[in-house]
């Protein structure tokens, strides 16, 4: 609608443009003016070719703004070499474990005659006034403690369950006491293992100089003695091989 009554304007304003000039021209020629009717005729004339030279269809013709592209053919790229692939390692089966050695409970019986650490034991009774006599084995040098070891002997079997002990005097109150055929770690319990020994470590760990009497007495922490009594002197210089920290003694009835 706007585009349409735009056209009519303009052809308005050509028509009265080209009767204007046509008066003019008239009028400096000196040529008589034609009458309004041929001036009209004339206008409308204009219009009509003007109006059929607008509404001919507009063909619009492109013009090219670049030229084609020429395709220039190129060579193929050189195929592309791959490095050779190394083979992959072989697969390793695991090792096999190796089992492990299940411990077997020890099912051997305890013997009834243990072979004592140190000189060789004498098993046979001691004639005595006392329940238990003194079978004296001896004394080595040891760097490490003091102590008394042995085994109680009734008529040649190891014998459990005698109190034995070590005092500062015969017949004295306890520096140390242990029950024949227990544990030392467990005191007390019965160790099938070593039946009659008994350890009285007076100084675990370390030598000591002094003067120790060991006996057996009737109960646990009693005060009769029922044996000999052997004193036991040792030395603080363990590197002195007459000196003794390590002593041996059996008690047999």
């Amino acid at each position: 609608m706007l585009e349409r009554l735009a056209r009519w304007s303009l052809l308005s304003f050509l028509l009265i443009a080209i009767l204007l000039a046509c008066r003019t021209l008239d009028l400096f020629t000196g040529n008589p003016v034609p009458p309004a009717s041929q001036m009209v005729s004339r206008a409308q004339n204009f219009a009509t070719e003007t109006r059929s030279a607008t509404t001919r269809p507009f063909t619009r013709t492109r013009i090219p703004t670049r030229e084609p592209t020429e395709f220039i053919p190129t060579e193929a790229p050189p195929p592309t070499e791959l490095p050779p692939t190394e083979p992959p390692p072989p697969t390793q089966e695991p090792p096999t474990p190796i089992p492990i050695p299940t411990r077997i409970a020890n099912t051997r019986a305890p013997t009834k005659s243990p072979t004592p650490e140190g000189p060789t034991p004498t098993v046979a009774p001691t004639r005595c006034p006392q329940k238990y006599c003194i079978v004296y084995r001896g004394c080595v040098p040891d760097a490490g403690n003091t102590i008394v070891e042995g085994y109680v002997y009734n008529n040649g079997v190891p014998e459990n369950g005698v109190p034995v002990r070590a005092s500062v005097e015969d017949g004295g109150y306890a520096r140390v006491e242990f029950i024949s055929g227990t544990e030392k770690i467990n005191p007390g319990k019965p160790d099938p293992n070593n039946p009659g020994y008994y350890i009285l470590e007076i100084v675990a760990g370390a030598p000591r100089e002094g003067n120790w009497w060991v006996f057996v007495v009737d109960v646990p922490n009693g005060t009769k003695k029922v044996s000999e009594a052997k004193l036991i002197h040792t030395n603080d210089d363990p590197y002195n091989p007459a000196n003794c920290q390590h002593a041996y003694v059996d008690f047999v009835r």
